[in-house]
């Protein structure tokens, strides 16, 4: 490595298989080690959490107080920050706090009492600490949002900024993200001083590694499709992208009744619940996960070999947040997109986003019918009629009255 670091992070990255730095880790590191304030645009896969761990933990000394805190958007993604920190920060003095709602508070403030460095949390839970008067951000000197333009799309900006009136004006202050919307720019006018800015995201935004490639299917055909190309492929470690928690509740029954072992996360899931999946989809236990775009943030599974969009994103953008779950550090992978003629408009706009042409490849006719679960939670009695092969499900069509 280039850049030299004491012995106990450079053992612990040895241990972790360091090599070489990323892009990113060579020009961001170097701004904060000087205390410069940073943004740092790179895309998902990069090494971005350790851009910004591993300075961290050659800075922070062992005082037992909180001297830096790193906000993300999702409670999956403040425990791999969590956890990274923990394991580049092995051989090091420096104590680390995961924050995040869903599970009890008290063991969370016990260790606040027992006196951590660093605090890696949600917004809302770190708020909630605040208010109970067990977190002192006083004496702050670090304050890091990862995933700080997904932060703000969710709608954190006003947490956000509750939480930064809190920490001294004289903190070094460092945004990563993969996006630079207006609103990231605003944060930084109105918090940062003169911040550097490393950008890896290219005009050429399409994740090296990764082929992309899309399937025109008929309406009401998808789940069809879906099952056939799964069982063709046979896919090593799949993600399933669906844009709402129903479908990723339905499709993951599906799946299953249909002979593919599968695993769904979305946000109705408790803490438990999300982290046995997560615990399964990294294990290998199961190599097939169906997520929703806010409950995959900060799924950091090497070797996902494929990812499908079973339905487009509602923001274009989060394309790219999607198929950089696969191609990751260097590796190869596959994003594979479902769609109806209807949405080739969407399709161009993600091409003209990527500024590539995605290939467009055709199913067999006559692809075998899903086997369909029994039915729950419809509106009426019975089920509806409909042609073999065919399935409502995935289909955008209202489900049809049925007379009392």
């Amino acid at each position: 490595m280039n850049i030299k670091f004491s012995e106990p992070i450079s053992k612990a990255l040895a241990e972790l298989g360091f090599k070489e730095l990323t892009e990113v880790q060579k020009q961001a590191i170097p701004y904060i080690t000087q205390g410069e304030d940073l943004i740092a645009q790179a895309r998902t896969g990069t090494g971005k959490t350790a851009a910004f761990a591993i300075p961290l933990l050659e800075i922070i000394t062992d005082k037992p107080y909180v001297q830096a805190i790193v906000l993300a958007p999702t409670r999956e993604l403040a425990i791999q920050v969590g956890n990274d920190f923990r394991k580049i920060g092995r051989y090091t003095k420096a104590k680390v706090l995961v924050a995040y709602g869903g599970v009890g508070i008290e063991p969370q403030i016990e260790k606040l009492r027992a006196g951590v460095q660093i605090v890696v949390g949600t917004p809302g839970r770190i708020l909630d600490l605040m208010s109970r008067g067990d977190l002192n951000l006083s004496r702050i000197e670090f304050f890091v949002i990862d995933e700080a333009d997904v932060m703000l799309a969710m709608g954190f900006i006003r947490d956000v900024d509750r939480i930064l009136e809190a920490v001294p004006q004289k903190r070094q202050m460092l945004l990563f993200c993969v996006d630079f919307p207006e609103e990231i720019l605003s944060l930084a006018k109105k918090h940062m001083r003169y911040p550097q800015h490393v950008k890896l995201i290219s005009s050429e935004k399409s994740a090296q590694g990764v082929t992309q490639l899309f399937y025109v299917v008929e309406s009401g055909r998808k789940l069809g499709a879906l099952l056939f190309l799964l069982r063709q492929i046979r896919p090593q470690r799949t993600l399933i992208f669906c844009r709402t928690k129903r479908r990723v509740d339905e499709l993951t029954r599906i799946l299953n009744y249909n002979g593919i072992k599968a695993m769904g996360i979305q946000g109705d899931l408790s803490q438990a619940q999300r982290t046995r999946t997560m615990d399964a989809f990294k294990e290998g236990s199961i190599n097939l996960l169906v997520a929703t775009d806010v409950a995959s943030r900060g799924i950091q599974v090497e070797k996902i070999s494929h990812v499908f969009n079973y339905e487009l994103p509602y923001d274009i953008n989060y394309y790219l947040h999607r198929i950089g779950r696969t191609g990751r550090m260097s590796d190869v992978g596959e994003a594979i997109t479902l769609c109806y003629s209807d949405e080739m408009g969407t399709m161009g706009q993600i091409e003209r986003l990527i500024g590539t042409t995605l290939e467009e490849k055709f199913l067999p006719a006559n692809t075998p019918a899903p086997r369909m679960p029994p039915y729950q939670g419809y509106p009426g009695r019975g089920r509806p009629n409909r042609a073999y092969g065919q399935s409502s499900f995935g289909d955008r069509r209202r489900p049809p009255r049925f007379r009392r």
